[in-house]
């Protein structure tokens, strides 16, 4: 059986180590703020600066890579060693990442066998998935639609909250309108957040951050179970003061859980600016 190369993203939240393990191909996340570019993948850590330099000038981020370009290459150097890809991406209705490989894709009908999966998620959800999926190729005795079914009956269980010190990155995204993000400026409104079925949803607002943080421990709680939990903060010292605060509320909620905190991608920043707080939780399954 030919082998099915495993490709994703800069946003899966994986070791280098492990990708390498699992012979997992991720392109790095390009984006562009005004004339500047960043390039982002799990070695290369050009979302800090990104973050920094949206908290001293608040521009718009516009995600430009991987670009169809880019997966046009990656798919024609495959092609050499199996004409079967399996792509695991982040959600489509946050960046143009997915639709960009599709569009790579187009090129190369008739001679590869291209299967491409919206993770409907982001960052440590979409490490999850390619880890799993990493796994069972790893066992070669898994046929790809199985081991797609797989993965999505693991989508359900991954879970994103975020809160935000500012709704002017929502408003760019066209999650909030114009006078909405107006509104909560003036009245110093910290949005609530959650990725449903791959997009990005205000839920609620609270007047304070200690509120905001009460709401994402208030997330935390509603899970009998997690196999796995990654904080998400943003940047600066008041997102670090309340990350650590975080921290120290969910070890004493989750006891024996470890979980580790992370600055969020440019693809989140693109939509909750640079100085928000999230949590990304992974409920548990029992496979077979």
């Amino acid at each position: 059986m030919s082998r099915v190369q495993l490709i994703t993203d800069g946003t899966a939240c994986l070791p280098p180590e492990r990708l390498r393990e699992l012979g997992v191909i991720s392109l790095p996340i390009v984006a562009q703020v005004g004339d500047r570019t960043y390039i982002y993948d799990q070695q290369v850590a050009g979302h800090i600066e990104l973050l920094s330099d949206l908290m001293k000038e608040r521009q718009a981020v516009k995600i430009i890579g991987p670009s169809p370009d880019d997966f046009r290459a990656v798919f024609a150097r495959t092609l050499y060693r199996t004409n079967k890809m399996l792509l695991i991406l982040s959600s489509g209705r946050l960046s143009p990442v997915l639709k960009n490989a599709r569009l790579g894709a187009q090129d190369f009908m008739g001679r590869c066998d291209i299967t491409i999966l919206d993770s409907e998620t982001i960052s440590m959800g979409l490490g999850a998935l390619v880890e799993r999926a990493g796994m069972l190729l790893q066992e070669d005795a898994w046929p790809l639609p199985a081991i797609v079914r797989q993965l999505r009956g693991m989508m359900p269980h991954l879970y994103v909250a975020m809160t935000s010190h500012t709704s002017e990155y929502l408003q760019r995204s066209g999650r909030l309108s114009a006078m909405q993000a107006i509104l909560g400026s003036f009245l110093g409104i910290h949005p609530f957040m959650e990725i449903e079925r791959g997009d990005i949803l205000p839920l609620e607002k609270s007047r304070s951050a200690s509120k905001a943080l009460d709401r994402l421990d208030e997330f935390a709680s509603e899970f009998s179970r997690i196999r796995q939990l990654v904080i998400l903060q943003g940047y600066g010292p008041e997102i670090a003061a309340e990350a650590a605060e975080l921290r120290d509320e969910l070890e004493e909620l989750l006891p024996g859980i470890d979980f580790p905190t992370i600055f969020y991608d440019p693809i989140l920043a693109s939509h909750v600016g640079p100085n928000g707080l999230g949590l990304v939780v992974y409920e548990g399954l029992n496979f077979r």
